[in-house]
């Protein structure tokens, strides 16, 4: 065989070997660009004023806020009430809550317990508290416990300045002391 013939001949092996071998197929990974509406932010403590009076506060482990939504997720929120002096009248503990960031409405999801000043204490889950009207009121099973006495209801209304609370089919059990 010629010195041409023998060249041509590995040439070709060669580009037939380095088309096989080197179109070797590789997934890409493509990572989702995260939604820039929605930001996440670790231990939060926010004060709401009026007037220059502490009206409410809200404390969590954790805040996702989804600006497109105007909605901020909670996790493991104290919401804490003042009164028009500024003394606390009573805050409130939930799993998960979601919060309307612009009416501060708020919507606690799971377990809630309510804790007043008049050592009063509210057992109940999927609570609502309405800003404008500064109501907590919920649709589910609710326990208050007071001293000496346990009510039990199906719902119900509470105002976060202790003025008025509407229990519906309640039950009583008073303690003997």
């Amino acid at each position: 065989m010629n010195f041409w013939k023998k060249c041509s001949i590995y040439t070709l092996i060669t580009l037939t070997a380095s088309l096989f071998f080197g179109c070797k197929s590789e997934k890409t990974v493509v990572e989702e660009t995260p939604s820039v509406s929605k930001q996440t932010i670790k231990k939060v403590f926010v004060t709401q004023t009026e007037k220059g009076k502490i009206k409410f506060t809200v404390e969590s482990e954790s805040v996702v806020i989804n600006e497109s939504e105007n909605i901020a997720y909670l996790k493991l929120p104290v919401v804490k009430f003042y009164d028009d002096k500024g003394k606390l009248t009573l805050s409130f503990v939930m799993k998960k809550a979601e919060v309307n960031i612009l009416t501060y409405d708020i919507n606690g999801i799971g377990e809630c317990t309510i804790d007043s000043v008049n050592n009063g204490n509210i057992q109940t889950s999927d609570l609502f508290y309405n800003a404008k009207e500064e109501l907590l009121y919920g649709d589910h099973d609710v326990t208050i416990t007071r001293p000496g006495e346990t009510v039990s209801g199906k719902s119900f209304k509470y105002d976060v300045k202790l003025d008025k609370m509407i229990i519906k089919d309640q039950r009583t059990a008073i303690e003997k002391i």
